[in-house]
């Protein structure tokens, strides 16, 4: 089993919104529903592709779009309802088209790192629904995660 980043090694990574757990994610358990992860990774990215020019507002352009191709999703630490997450996302690697990423969520209640989700996700022109190379300021913003 790979072994996740502590809580403290992720904090300097880029970063989607906080939220506090709401209660309808939440199941008999009192824990976090296993079917909200996906969400919850899937919108934090969303607000960072955003400040990279690839998010909400490419894809309501019709420029394009991120598609993930392949995700693996890894449990570690429990997350109540009413705990605040935060995900975190490290940027591995890019080509023209692709990337792969890890991205961490941070349970930031209880500073533990109860999630991961490692992706390879593309970039998709919305008028021809093909992959398509990056943007050109999406590739730079890669790259400078990727280095950092």
């Amino acid at each position: 089993m790979r072994r996740l980043p502590s809580y403290d090694e992720i904090t300097g990574l880029p970063a989607g919104p906080r939220l506090t757990v709401p209660v309808e994610y939440g199941d008999e358990n009192g824990h976090l529903n296993v079917r909200h992860y996906v969400g919850i990774f899937g919108d934090a990215e969303w607000a960072i592709y955003e400040h990279q020019e690839m998010g909400a507002s490419a894809a309501a352009a019709q420029v394009g779009g991120v598609f993930m191709l392949e995700q693996f999703v890894t449990y570690r630490r429990e997350v109540a309802v009413g705990d605040e997450v935060q995900v975190h996302v490290r940027f591995i690697a890019r080509s023209e088209r692709m990337f792969h990423l890890v991205s961490y969520l941070a349970n930031l209640t209880r500073h533990q790192v109860a999630a991961s989700m490692e992706g390879l996700e593309c970039w998709v022109d919305l008028r021809t629904r093909r992959i398509a190379p990056i943007p050109s300021a999406g590739m730079a913003a890669l790259d400078r995660h990727i280095a950092a």
